[in-house]
């Protein structure tokens, strides 16, 4: 019986095409345009592949026929906001490992705080406290953040936070604290501390304001400020 072979045209190449779809959102569900998606293979090195949102905040991106394997989607975007600028890892639907036998939907949301899928990191900033020619416990001390601008960062509402610190890994830190300007003050026992920035040249004061950067070796999306506190 003579051999039957079949041509695949280039409209039925590009509709059987391996794709990764998805949107990208902020936290309250508008979208992100020009945001930039990455599609990576999980073993091959130097195998991405690219996709940029539109103004609806959708992005597609097709599959290249090799290597074989599982892929998967990451999506980040930078924003400048006092005098800096913050990458910002977005939060995936799903981190589950893809091949190109699926069409695959991943949507991203820029999140400000909560944990960060797989990881007991979070998308919030912290604050890192030392003590300076005191003997106080810092896990008793509370930050009173007071937002110095009506908006975060990410244009929506800024409010004020009381933050409790913690000792994580051996640093007294106060976490998760979304990216804006505040004036921060630091209260023991009823008694506002003095604190002072390790890194610049001011004086200690009762309050300072908190403009999130890295101080120490820190993630490449992940900011903090560093304060000593006296009485």
């Amino acid at each position: 019986m003579p051999l039957s072979l079949t041509a695949c045209t280039k409209e039925e190449t590009k509709a059987n095409q391996a794709t990764v779809t998805g949107k990208i959102t902020d936290a309250n569900d508008h979208p992100l345009n020009a945001v930039k998606t990455s599609i990576e293979h999980t073993v091959w090195l130097d195998n991405y592949v690219f996709a940029v949102t539109d103004d609806n905040g959708m992005y597609k991106a097709n599959l290249p026929s090799e290597p074989a394997g599982t892929w998967t989607a990451k999506a980040q975007l930078e924003r400048t906001a006092y005098g800096k600028t913050y990458k910002f890892d977005l939060e995936p639907s799903s981190t589950e490992p893809f091949d190109k036998n699926n069409k695959v939907v991943r949507n991203f949301t820029w999140k400000l705080t909560g944990k960060r899928s797989g990881s007991e990191k979070f998308y919030g900033a912290h604050i890192d406290l030392y003590t300076f020619g005191t003997t106080i416990s810092l896990q008793d001390v509370k930050l009173i953040l007071t937002p110095l601008e009506p908006t975060l960062i990410d244009g929506s509402p800024a409010q004020t936070l009381e933050k409790t610190v913690a000792d994580i890994s051996g640093t007294f830190m106060a976490t998760d604290i979304p990216i804006g300007r505040y004036s921060v003050k630091a209260v023991y026992q009823n008694k506002t501390l003095s604190i002072d920035n390790r890194h610049d040249d001011g004086q200690p004061a009762l309050s300072k304001e908190v403009v999130f950067g890295k101080s120490g070796y820190l993630g490449e999306t992940e900011y903090n400020i560093e304060f000593w506190v006296t009485e």
